[in-house]
């Protein structure tokens, strides 16, 4: 099962790489992209579309530097279109999903799917069983089959139990798919046939229509089946061959969906009451909108919600405040590890659901009843003022250091983010949105026509960030760069947040040196901490989306604040502590008397006035002690602060250090990789030394004995010229198999011949190889073992076929 919750490797299309590059990019620097559109047909990727992008980058005339490498992006766009739905976001409706499907944990430990997930998964069980060779066509044939089902589930957000067994189901019938394909089309292919060679074409057309309305019914299709019918009528058949068995595959598809309906539609009423809990870090909240459509589910009457939506704004609601007001209602139980909890009815379920990002974006996030896409506020405040500032490039546009001309361009983004000034007529849920999370339509973009407003005052020649070297970029560096950038007009103070920038900048790079990159990400959150130091709405709201840390070298005074007071309430509370103890023991001092007579009351006035000198002497020095301790107090702390400071400075000097020794650790293993790459060319050297050697002393001992063999040729051609025997009775064919090695001793003797390799006699009867150029005959064996070293004749120097 846990193959078909990966997304495979050859799905993803290299014409819709470009369509993400697109969406994730600045707003600003996508016009460019309009000329990049690929001409190719299209062909499935399997390297997460990294060639494409290296394409576009070297295309893009540098403008795309400040998004890293080509693996990088296509690492973070990997990451940023993996969410349900994400081809609608996209609008790549003909493609195969490309997105992995998710297994949700509700808050009782229960799995969950979100229903278009289901389809993916119904893909990739596709792809896995069915063995008959799937082209491109059949992966774009898939996704149109499926894509044509998904939009039946259109409607609010639905999740359904994740049943691994129902799965396991479909696979098996998925691999039963392919050889009833094949029988069905095979009882086809004639009758079909049959209308190619009449060149029926509207019969054929009409007949695949009839098997697969989903895929015949379609412009393009028709198109690519009309195109083969000018080739040759051979191809015609095996391509309508290849055409019914898709259909009848795709057919089979559809029928194992069917059998599970419910599965494959919205069905808001009947399915199981869930709410997506998003959590990002340690905040957890749910949106409005979504809580509202389950606790109507659950409501009658009066008790039910209206739920607003003005297309822009997506309420939230801390899990907290949720349980306070509707813990009645929703009777959920949260399962910890550390704590069990009696079982409750559970009438909702809150599905745990992660915010994710990449670097420059969040990953989108279906809204709850349209079909739109949403992201959180704060990284939509994020996304546009990275717009503002890298992609309009305002505050070099405009330099001016009058900040009161920039005020009608912050008037634009009023009613995202400054929430404290909404009308009195708005709507009740919005005004909780000032602490509370919330979210904002992903796609709305007024940064440019709010950038107009400035049009008036004139607009200045615009500089690109300028290249970091190869061995990075320092402080003096970025305050340079910001002062050619020409923001210190804008901002004269600018260089004095480059230092605190540049150290979080540094921490967080992803190589060993700064990039450009790294250039861009400085240049940026110096402009971000000016623009929040003169905007304290911006101050406020990014504090109370939790976006603070964020933002590389930002001081929040709204958390430095809240620290003080932390700390204040933390030393009074110590202090009343301490007041209750003293409290307690000079009570206990004025009760612990022992009682007096009332006859005796007169003559110990003096002694009880004494009494009370003394405890109130004893309240004075406690009280002194209480200051003295207060003091001990805030110098314990300044101390604290001060060695945790030099704490600091030990540990990032340390780390410094281990970096450096990581440095020459890696410099002393590439030396020793050089040097064992040395040995074993030295070992490669002598090796191939020894063959030679070897060779020299096999050539040596072949010479020696063709040496020998000589001889032996030469004593019997001296003994046939001194034979006396007619040489007229010696038939043609004892002459072609006479060899220089056969002794003739006489004329009824029997032909003796030597094996030329073993230089012995081959006698009857044995076993011989003849060479099927020069005739000659050598023992079987001598000459197998000869052709595993040789591949000529001994005696000829010919090859040896037959051998």
């Amino acid at each position: 099962m846990a193959q078909f919750l990966k997304c495979p490797d050859n799905v993803l299309a290299s014409n819709i790489v470009p369509s993400h590059v697109y969406h994730y990019i600045l707003p600003e620097l996508r016009p460019f992209l309009h000329n990049l559109r690929p001409n190719e047909s299209t062909k499935l990727v399997d390297d997460d579309g990294e060639e494409v992008i290296q394409k576009i980058l070297d295309k893009s005339n540098n403008q795309l530097r400040m998004y890293g490498s080509a693996k990088e992006i296509a690492g973070n766009i990997k990451i940023f279109r993996n969410f349900p739905e994400s081809f609608l976001f996209f609008d790549e409706d003909s493609y195969p999903f490309n997105a992995s499907p998710v297994i949700y944990d509700s808050l009782n430990g229960e799995k969950y799917l979100c229903k278009p997930d289901i389809f993916t998964i119904i893909q990739n069980i596709a792809l896995h069983s069915i063995k008959y060779p799937k082209t491109t066509s059949f992966h774009l044939l898939l996704a149109m089959v499926l894509k044509s089902k998904i939009t039946q589930t259109y409607g609010p957000v639905e999740f359904v139990k994740f049943d691994e067994k129902m799965f396991d189901e479909i696979e098996k019938e998925m691999k039963e798919v392919e050889n009833e394909s094949v029988e069905q089309a095979s009882a086809q292919r004639l009758y079909l046939e049959m209308f190619v060679l009449n060149k029926n074409h509207a019969a054929i057309v009409s007949k695949l229509r009839e098997l697969n309305p989903t895929i015949w019914d379609d412009a393009p299709t028709i198109s690519l089946l009309q195109s083969w019918f000018d080739k040759p009528i051979e191809q015609q058949k095996q391509f309508i061959f290849v055409m019914l068995i898709k259909s009848y595959t795709m057919k089979c598809i559809e029928q194992i969906m069917a059998k599970r309906a419910t599965l494959f539609m919205s069905t808001p009423k009947s399915s199981p009451i869930t709410v997506r809990l998003f959590e990002d870090g340690e905040e957890r909240y749910v949106m409005e909108a979504e809580l509202y459509h389950a606790l109507n589910r659950v409501s009658t009457g009066s008790d039910r919600f209206e739920i607003h939506n003005d297309g822009l704004n997506f309420g939230g609601m801390d899990m907290n405040d949720v349980k306070k007001k509707y813990g009645n209602r929703i009777q959920t139980i949260e399962v910890c590890s550390d704590v069990k909890h009696k079982t409750i009815p559970t009438y909702f379920q809150f599905i745990r659901t992660p915010i994710l990002r990449t670097k420059h974006r969040a990953v989108p996030i279906r809204a709850h009843f349209s079909e739109q896409f949403v992201i959180p506020a704060v990284d939509y405040f994020f996304e546009l003022w990275k717009n503002v500032i890298l992609g309009v490039k305002l505050f070099q546009k405009h330099q001016c250091s009058d900040w009161g001309k920039f005020v009608p361009f912050f008037h634009e983004f009023d009613n995202f983010f400054d929430i404290e000034k909404l009308p009195d007529d708005f709507e009740p849920f919005m005004r909780n949105l000032q602490k509370q999370q919330y979210f904002l339509r992903a796609d709305i973009r007024v940064e440019r026509v709010a950038s107009k407003s400035l049009e008036q005052y004139g607009a200045s020649t615009v500089k690109d960030v300028r290249n970091a070297k190869k061995d990075g970029f320092t402080v003096e560096n970025l305050k340079n760069e910001l002062k050619y950038l020409g923001l210190t007009n804008t901002f004269p103070e600018i260089q004095d947040h480059a230092e605190a920038v540049y150290e979080d900048v540094d921490r967080v790079k992803k190589e060993r040196y700064l990039r450009t990159c790294d250039l861009f990400d400085a240049v940026e959150n110096c402009q971000l901490i000016c623009v929040l130091n003169r905007v304290p709405n911006y101050q406020k709201f990014l504090h109370n989306q939790k976006g603070c840390k964020r933002v590389f070298g930002y001081k929040c005074a709204h958390c430095e604040r809240e620290e003080e007071v932390k700390n204040t309430l933390d030393i009074q509370d110590s202090m009343k502590n301490l007041k209750i103890e003293s409290s307690n023991e000079s009570g206990s001092n004025q009760y612990s008397q022992p009682a007096l007579s009332a006859q005796k009351d007169c003559e110990k006035c003096m002694e009880s006035s004494k009494t009370l000198e003394e405890t109130e002497n004893e309240l004075k020095m406690s009280q002194d002690q209480l200051k003295e301790m207060e003091k001990k107090i805030t110098n314990t702390e300044k101390e604290l602060s001060d060695s945790k400071k030099e704490h600091e400075k030990i540990v990032e000097s340390e780390a410094k250090k281990t970096e450096e020794l990581a440095e020459k650790k890696e410099e002393l293993s590439k030396e020793k990789e050089k040097n064992q790459e040395k040995e074993e060319e030295i070992l490669k050297a002598s090796r191939e030394n020894e063959e030679l050697q070897k060779t020299i002393l096999k050539l040596t001992a072949e010479n020696e004995a063709n040496e020998r063999m000589i001889e032996k040729l030469l004593d019997r051609i001296s003994n046939l010229s001194s034979n006396n025997q007619k040489t007229n009775e010696i038939d043609e064919k004892t002459i072609e198999e006479l060899t220089p090695t056969a002794s003739v001793t006489s004329k009824n003797a029997p032909l003796i011949i030597d094996c030329l390799i073993c230089s012995s006699q081959i006698k009857a009867g044995q076993e011989v190889i003849r060479c099927p150029l020069c005739k000659r005959r050598f023992h079987s064996n001598c000459a197998f073992k000869w052709r595993k070293d040789h591949t000529q004749c001994p005696a000829c120097n010919g090859d040896l076929p037959g051998i």
